[in-house]
C-alpha cells in the first residue's frame, strides 16, 4: 500500500498555519474512497443486512493507529449519500460524459491516495455490508517499514460477492507479476502477495487479504493482519478504542443522539510523520516543516476527531468535531490563541456579493512576540528580533515598534473576505482582511502613513477621505549582460531572497478597521459602500438565513470562528478553471503566497485529471448549496461544528 507522494510531500512542507488543513485534507480525500466506493456513479443493488453485531474498527485497531476514517454503516451511507444535492450531482445525467471518459484515471488516483492494493473500488459497494473503516498505523519498531495501512470492511450476508471478489484481485495481482502464498495464522487462512517494486516507489508492495467471521480485512504488514484477526471477538487490550486520548475526544463530540455515516480520529504530527514514512521521500523544503513544528511543541495538538451526519433535517452534511490541545502548550503554540466573543459580526458595507466571510477572533496583541521561536526555527536564530528590530530601527525603514505602536490598539476581531469577479480566469478570486481597531485616539493612520512613505513601491490613493496606499512590486528586472563572467547562480540566489511573498496588495483604514487587500480596487469599492451605507451583505436573504441558522447551531453562546459560504459562488473559479485545465494557474491571494514559501516546487504546473467533459457550472450550479461552521474555544482545545445545506 502507498499514498499519492502528493498528499505526502504536501503535508510535509507547508507553513505552519497550513498543516492541520493539509493533514485533514489527506484523510479526507482517503476517507473519499470509501464514499465512492459505496455511492459508486451508478445506482447499486442493495443487500439485506445480517442483524449479527460485529467489532466497531476502533476496537480492532491498536492504540498506535494515526488516522482512521469510518463508514459505522455502509448501507445507511449509501442511502442517504443518494438525497443529497452532492449525490445527485455525482449520478445526474449531466455528469456521465466526465466519469465515462476518467473513471479510470478516477480510481487510479483513488487507489494512490489509499491502498495499493489493486482493488477495484466500483466492486467494494457491493461486498460492504456494516462498516467499512481505513486506518493508518504506525510501526516504530519495524525499521524497514515503520508503518502500516489497513481496510476493514463488514461483509455479513455478502460473503459469495465477498469470495468473488478476493477471486478478482488474486488475478489482477499475479498478472501484475505477484508472488501468493496461503499462510496460517493462528488457525486461519491468509493470502500473502509480494508485487515487484514499481520504479518510482521506495519499496515492494507487500499485501494480506483474509476474509473471517463475516469482514474482510486487506493490509499491508503481516503484523497488522495478525493482530486484527486476534481482535475480532472485541477483547484486545491496547486498542484506539480504549485509549485515553481516544475515548476523551469521543466524550467531548457535539452530538445529538443519531448515528452519524462517517466518522474519523486523526493525530496531526503523527499522522504526518507517518505520510512521509510511505513517501520514502524527506522534506522538499530546505526547512524541514514537520521537524520545526514537532520542536517547537507543536505535537500538543493531540488529535482532532468527529463525526458526519448526512441527510438530516435541514443539511445535507453536518460535522461535530473536536480538537484536543491539552495544557500547558509550549510557547510557540500559544500564538493558537482564540478568545471566545459574544458575537462575530462582519462590518455592514461588505459587498452583497461576496462569495464568503470567515470572522474569527485572534488574540494578536499575545500571540505576536510568540512568534519568534517557530520563525527562528524555520528561517534562522535571531531573525525575528532582527526583522522586528529592523522595523523600529533602519532610518531607510518606517521606524514602527509593532509592539508600542500598533498592537495597542487593535481588537481580537478579524474578518476574512472573498469576491469572484467575472470573466472567470486566475485572477479572479480576491480576497481582504478586516482586522477591528480599537483607537479612539486616531494613532493608526498616523504609523500607516510611515509605513506608506517608506515603502518604496508605495503609491497612495485618495478615496472620499480615506488613504489607500496600493503596493506593486515591479517584476520586470534589469539584465545587465557581462560574457566575462558568470554570475547567473548568485543572481538566482538574490531573486529567491528579494522576491516579495505577493506582487501587488493595498492597505488602508476604514471606519474603524484596518484593511489587507489582494488589490487597491477591492479598498475602494468597500470605501464607496462604507460612505454611502451600502453593501448590505448581512441583509442578502441566503446570508441572513445561514446567519440565524449559525445562531442556533451556536445556541447562542460565544465562539471564536464562524464560517458563511455561499458555495454556488465560492466554487464557481476552481470549477470553471477545472473545466478549462487551468486550476493549477489560479492566482488567489492564498495561492500565491503558498507558491513563494513552497519554492521550489511550490503547486503542480500541470492539472492531473482533465475536466473538459463537465458541464459548465451554470448548469449545475444549483446542486451547490450554502455552508457553514462554528468555532468554540474550549480549555483543552476547540469544538467545531459546520454543515452544508440542503434544498
Amino acid at each position: 500500500m502507498s499514498l499519492h507522494p502528493e498528499l505526502v510531500n504536501s503535508t510535509s512542507s507547508r507553513p505552519p498555519c497550513q498543516m492541520l488543513g493539509s493533514l485533514l485534507k489527506s484523510i479526507f480525500t482517503a476517507g473519499w474512497i470509501l464514499v465512492m466506493s459505496m455511492a459508486g456513479f451508478q445506482e447499486r443493488r442493495l443487500f439485506a443486512m445480517d442483524d449479527k453485531p460485529l467489532t466497531p474498527a476502533a476496537k480492532m485497531l491498536p492504540e498506535e493507529t494515526q488516522a482512521m476514517v469510518v463508514l459505522p454503516d455502509s448501507e445507511r451511507f449509501l442511502n442517504t449519500w443518494n438525497r443529497t444535492e452532492l449525490g445527485k450531482l455525482a449520478a445526474d445525467p449531466r455528469m456521465k460524459p466526465f466519469w465515462e471518459g476518467q473513471n479510470q484515471e478516477i480510481q487510479g488516483r483513488l487507489q494512490e491516495a489509499g491502498l495499493q492494493l489493486s482493488l477495484d473500488f466500483d466492486d467494494l459497494g457491493d461486498i460492504a455490508g456494516g462498516q467499512s473503516a481505513i486506518a493508518w498505523i504506525v510501526r516504530p519498531s519495524i525499521a524497514e517499514k515503520p508503518f502500516s495501512v489497513a481496510l476493514i470492511m463488514d461483509v455479513a450476508g455478502r460473503n459469495a460477492p465477498a469470495q468473488d471478489f478476493l477471486k478478482k484481485v488474486d488475478s489482477q495481482l499475479l498478472s501484475k507479476g505477484a508472488v501468493s502464498k496461503s499462510l496460517d495464522v493462528s488457525g486461519t487462512t491468509v493470502t500473502q502477495y509480494l508485487t515487484p517494486k514499481v520504479a518510482g516507489e521506495p519499496r515492494a508492495r507487500e499485501s494480506y487479504y483474509v476474509l473471517s467471521k463475516d469482514q474482510m480485512i486487506a493490509t499491508d504488514d503481516f503484523l497488522t493482519i495478525k493482530e486484527l484477526l486476534a481482535a475480532q471477538d472485541g477483547t484486545r487490550k491496547n486498542s484506539l478504542a480504549d485509549s485515553t486520548l481516544f475515548r476523551s475526544v469521543q466524550s467531548k463530540i457535539k452530538n445529538d443522539g443519531e448515528e452519524p455515516e462517517i466518522e474519523y480520529f486523526v493525530r496531526p504530527i503523527g499522522f504526518a510523520k507517518l505520510l512521509r514514512s510511505i513517501s520514502g521521500k524527506p522534506s522538499n523544503n530546505q526547512a524541514d516543516v514537520l521537524k520545526i513544528l514537532e520542536g517547537e511543541g507543536f505535537a500538543g495538538i493531540q488529535c482532532v476527531a468527529g463525526n458526519i451526519q448526512i441527510s438530516s433535517d435541514s443539511f445535507d452534511f453536518f460535522h461535530n468535531g473536536f480538537v484536543v490541545a491539552t495544557p500547558p502548550l509550549s510557547r510557540s503554540v500559544q500564538i493558537l490563541d482564540f478568545p471566545n466573543l459574544d458575537k462575530l459580526i462582519p462590518p455592514t458595507w461588505i459587498n452583497k456579493e461576496s462569495a464568503s466571510v470567515l470572522s474569527f477572533s485572534w488574540n494578536l496583541k499575545d500571540a505576536f512576540p510568540k512568534f519568534d521561536g517557530i520563525v527562528d526555527a524555520y528561517v534562522g536564530k535571531d531573525t525575528f528580533k532582527a526583522v522586528t528590530d529592523g522595523i523600529r530601527t533602519d532610518p531607510n525603514g518606517p521606524q514602527i515598534d509593532i509592539i508600542k505602536d500598533v498592537l495597542p490598539y487593535t481588537s481580537s476581531e478579524f474578518h476574512v473576505v472573498t469576491e469572484i469577479v467575472k470573466p472567470i480566469g486566475p485572477l479572479s478570486k480576491r480576497s481582504m482582511v478586516f482586522l477591528k481597531l480599537n483607537d479612539p485616539d486616531q494613532k493608526l493612520p498616523k504609523v500607516l502613513e510611515k509605513y506608506g512613505k517608506s515603502e518604496p513601491n508605495a503609491t497612495p490613493i485618495d478615496i472620499e477621505g480615506f488613504r489607500v496606499w496600493r503596493i506593486k512590486n515591479d517584476s520586470e528586472e534589469e539584465v545587465e549582460l557581462d560574457f566575462d563572467k558568470d554570475d547567473s547562480a548568485e543572481k538566482e540566489m538574490q531573486t529567491d531572497e528579494e522576491q516579495p511573498l505577493l506582487d501587488q496588495w493595498a492597505i488602508s483604514i476604514v471606519d474603524g478597521y484596518f484593511i489587507f487587500a489582494s488589490d487597491a480596487e477591492m479598498i475602494t469599492d468597500t470605501i464607496r459602500n462604507a460612505k454611502a451605507n451600502e453593501g448590505a451583505f448581512m441583509k442578502e436573504p441566503d446570508v441572513a438565513g445561514l446567519a440565524n441558522l449559525l445562531n442556533t447551531v451556536a445556541a447562542n453562546d460565544s465562539h471564536s470562528f464562524i464560517q458563511m459560504t455561499r458555495s454556488a459562488r465560492a466554487f464557481e473559479m476552481q470549477y470553471e478553471m477545472f473545466r478549462e485545465g487551468t486550476l493549477p494557474d489560479s492566482k488567489s491571494m492564498l495561492a500565491t503566497i503558498l507558491d513563494k514559501i513552497l519554492k521550489p516546487k511550490g503547486r503542480p504546473n500541470q492539472q492531473k485529471v482533465d475536466g473538459k467533459a463537465l458541464p459548465p457550472f451554470a448548469m449545475i450550479q444549483d446542486f451547490f448549496t450554502p455552508s457553514g461552521g462554528v468555532v468554540r474555544t474550549e480549555a483543552d482545545g476547540w469544538s467545531l461544528q459546520s454543515f452544508i445545506l440542503s434544498k
